[in-house]
């Protein structure tokens, strides 16, 4: 009876439900705590800033294994916004909820994860996964601003941060004078939807908060800069203490 009733509309809003629950389980994948895991048997939580970012995986686990759970955080943001757009392609499915709600709810589940008790990383690599499939000039401007701080100051909070500006402004830019067209140059430059700009909000939000404690130690001298020595991945011991660093 229900299966008869209910009209494609409501499988539409249905489905984009539960689509949005995929969006944010996919988020909530430790990526950081599952492959230091396997590859090396090592909880990056218990060591380093005790953080299951990416950076925190860069410092403990080394640079390969780190940006291995860089790239992984980055694809959890992007996988159900690259689902929906190839099945829209394919005139299968068209969800009725912005792509923006989605990659807000991948950076929800990164930050506050189902696995890890409700907690999580600073959501900086999952939000990049979001930005560069919604908005690639915005994605792309980030990276740039992260690079250049980063190179900079050595500082991945303060690169993290104004890289997360540069996103929010380069999408109030186009939101006014952004142009939406069906080929790849035009959708370079597209016009984020209101929905879309509000979404992001959301993710940038969450950046801003989870490196409250980094601005502090910014402020007071003692925040870990990348630049001031290059550190070896954390040896890994019962005698390891834990230091305050930055992280994705």
């Amino acid at each position: 009876m229900f299966l008869e009733s209910t009209t494609p509309d409501t499988w539409n809003i249905i489905i984009s439900v539960l689509l949005m629950i995929v969006a944010y389980l996919c988020g909530s994948f430790p990526s950081g705590v599952v492959v230091g895991k396997a590859l090396t048997g090592t909880d990056i939580r218990q060591f380093g800033s005790k953080n299951t970012g990416s950076t925190n995986a860069i410092r403990v686990l080394g640079k390969k294994v780190g940006f291995l759970v860089f790239f992984l955080d980055v694809f959890k943001g992007a996988f159900v916004i690259i689902l929906l757009q190839i099945l829209s392609r394919l005139n299968v499915f068209h969800s009725v909820l912005d792509y923006g709600f989605y990659g807000m709810m991948a950076v929800i589940g990164h930050s506050y994860s189902i696995f890890l008790g409700f907690k999580g990383g600073k959501a900086v690599a999952t939000s990049l996964g979001v930005v560069l499939c919604i908005c690639p000039l915005a994605g792309i401007l980030c990276l740039i601003t992260f690079l250049i701080v980063l190179k900079t100051t050595g500082y991945v909070s303060l690169s993290s941060t104004l890289a997360t500006i540069a996103v929010l402004l380069t999408y109030l830019t186009l939101f006014f004078i952004g142009y939406y067209g069906p080929s790849f140059i035009e959708y370079f430059i597209n016009a984020p939807s209101l929905a879309n700009l509000l979404t992001i909000l959301v993710p940038g939000i969450i950046i801003i908060y989870k490196h409250i404690p980094n601005y502090k130690r910014l402020a007071s001298g003692t925040e870990n800069s990348f630049k001031k020595k290059k550190e070896a991945p954390v040896e890994i011991n019962n005698n390891v203490s834990s230091e305050n660093t930055a992280e994705q």
